[in-house]
């Protein structure tokens, strides 16, 4: 069998023996629509568990819309807002009394012309964009803790408004279980100590434990992520949600979900779950994956994604081959550190819960995997560097399956991926 994997702008060829190939893991194909505007306005007719957005609101009230910030541009949100104010106006709120909030998170702020290719030329010329900065007390309002001690600060533009819509886009996410719904109350608007401590939930609260396997891709209940990220959004108590589901290789819409901000997203997460969780019956000592080239492979830090999933569908002792150019290099200081300021696994726990950091638990996980398994990472990146988040370089395919062979006394059956980072395998019960 031959396949090709993508490896930045180009394609490598991987040959295998019929008779080695465990299983080619696919998402199912989406829909491809005419009309990308017609799926948003044929959602917000038909809401889930909801009036239309235009019969929820009143003339004279303020109406905040939160987007994503530019990491999530891939949602869409220059086709989704038009209708959304569409609807808000028809309801009898003006231009002049909504703002839209981008919810970085803790990201960098962003400039006027990365607002412009957020929302639309269009849209900027007619409702005003801010950034939320999750570091500046003066900007956030106190609502309360959780049931899990988390102290929730929201932003005062969202807390003040009437009326507060929500938008995203709804992906597998190894923390929150799926991107999207009330991501966007948190971390999207919250406080730092808000966001640090809710994403610390991902660690047992014994120390020493690591991570807790309920904090996964795929899972809400029973997750403590995802429950206090849903308890903090409940603070706020949004009024509307409209979320997309992607067709990456396209990058166009092909699912909208609009309407109550947690059934609607549940809807949303079942509809990706269909197409990218791809059911396999049993691990591989063998993972090929590739990240699914530019830009999903464009540095090491996206590559975890694909370490992650790839993963899933690993034997314990086996061989993860990574395919991923990783042209710009690492790509985070705090997921590269990691692995060179602490000496084991321990020390790295130790160290993410004094101070925790997003992408310093991604390379936590990476150290976890790398320690149970032998990663061969074929890409760009300086062999030396490679071998300092404990992975092993390989230069070509060729060189992997015989690392491959020789480790496991004969070339095991291989589980491909061929676009790893969007994929993600479901074990059978």
């Amino acid at each position: 069998m031959k396949i090709n994997l993508l490896y930045g702008n180009q394609a490598l060829p991987l040959e295998l023996p019929d008779d080695r190939v465990k299983a080619v893991l696919e998402a199912r194909p989406l829909p491809f629509a005419d009309s990308e505007e017609e799926l948003v306005r044929a959602a917000m007719a038909e809401p889930t568990d909801s009036a239309p957005l235009s019969e929820l609101v009143n003339s004279g009230e303020s109406a905040c819309i939160i987007v994503g910030d530019m990491t999530r541009s891939w949602v869409r949100h220059d086709i989704l807002l038009p209708v959304i104010l569409g609807e808000l106006n028809r309801g009898g709120i003006a231009d002049r009394d909504i703002v839209i909030i981008s919810a970085t998170g803790d990201h960098r702020e962003q400039s006027a012309d990365e607002h412009k290719l957020l929302v639309g030329e269009e849209v900027y010329s007619r409702i005003k964009v801010i950034d939320h900065r999750a570091r500046n007390r003066d900007e956030l309002v106190f609502l309360g803790k959780t049931a899990y001690g988390t102290p929730v600060s929201i932003n005062k533009t969202v807390c003040g408004a009437d009326r507060v819509i929500l938008t995203g886009g709804i992906v597998y996410h190894f923390l929150a279980g799926w991107g999207g719904g009330r991501k966007a109350i948190l971390p999207g608007v919250a406080g730092y100590d808000t966001i640090m401590k809710n994403h610390s939930l991902a660690f047992y609260p014994e120390e020493g434990r690591g991570l807790n396997p309920h904090v996964c891709a795929g899972k809400i209940e029973g997750n403590p992520c995802s429950d206090d990220m849903a308890r903090g959004a409940a603070l706020v108590s949004p009024d509307y949600l409209v979320n997309t589901i992607i067709d990456e290789e396209n990058h166009r819409i092909a699912y909208v979900v609009a309407g109550n901000y947690i059934s609607a997203f549940r809807k949303g997460c079942e509809l990706v779950s269909d197409h990218f969780g791809v059911k396999i019956s049993e691990k591989s000592d063998l993972v090929i994956a590739s990240c699914g080239g530019y830009p999903k492979d464009i540095n090491f830090y996206q590559a975890y994604k694909t370490i992650y999933n790839a993963s899933l569908a690993l034997e314990k002792g086996g061989t993860l081959l990574l395919v991923s150019e990783s042209r710009e290099g690492i790509g985070s200081d705090h997921f590269f550190s990691v692995f060179t300021a602490y000496p084991d696994n321990p020390q790295r726990e130790a160290a993410l819960r004094s101070e925790y950091t997003i992408g310093g638990q991604m390379g936590y996980h990476s150290a976890l995997v790398a320690e149970k398994n032998d990663i061969l990472v074929l890409s760009d990146l300086p062999q030396e560097q490679v071998r300092k988040m404990g992975m092993i370089p390989v230069r070509s395919m060729a060189d992997a399956l015989s690392f491959a062979e020789n480790k496991h006394g004969g070339l095991p059956q291989a589980c491909v991926m061929p676009h790893g980072s969007s994929t993600v395998p479901v074990l059978k019960a």
